[in-house]
């Protein structure tokens, strides 16, 4: 049996990827960096919500040029300020979906303090729905 190479191959030749996007027309790049072919879409670009710390485009760049064409690019003080907020709001929303992951799961401190805190609720419903009951019966006694 003959010796087998492995062929390897990239996925993407990144080479020519700019030049690539020219000719096929992607010449606007919006805030997260995907390319589009109307600045009007880049600038409503639904990754932004994603992939952007201000969590929307901010400005599209016509890559042929290098120069912002719809909205305006943010100072770097504005960056940072919107990085802080925006990796707070991801920190939350990873722990969010932790405690998602743990309730589906039925596992985990926080799924066994989530299943003890309705157990404490079914008691209190309970106790409260014998008092109604004695209180009816104490009432229908009375004549009330």
């Amino acid at each position: 049996m003959a010796d087998e190479t492995l062929e390897t191959t990239t996925l993407t030749d990144t080479g020519n990827y700019w030049a690539d996007a020219i000719t096929d027309g992607y010449v606007y790049q919006c805030s997260c960096g995907e390319l589009y072919s109307d600045k009007l879409a880049a600038y409503s670009c639904r990754k932004c919500r994603k992939y952007c710390v201000f969590g929307r485009c901010t400005h599209v760049v016509d890559i042929k040029t290098g120069k912002v064409v719809m909205g305006t690019e943010p100072t770097k003080a504005a960056y940072e300020e919107a990085k802080v907020v925006a990796e707070a709001r991801w920190a939350e929303e990873k722990a969010e979906l932790e405690r998602w992951i743990q309730m589906q799961n039925e596992e985990g401190p926080l799924y066994e303090a989530e299943m003890q805190r309705r157990e404490e609720a079914a008691r209190a419903a309970a106790v409260a729905a014998k008092l109604d009951s004695e209180w009816a019966i104490q009432d229908r006694l009375m004549g009330r």
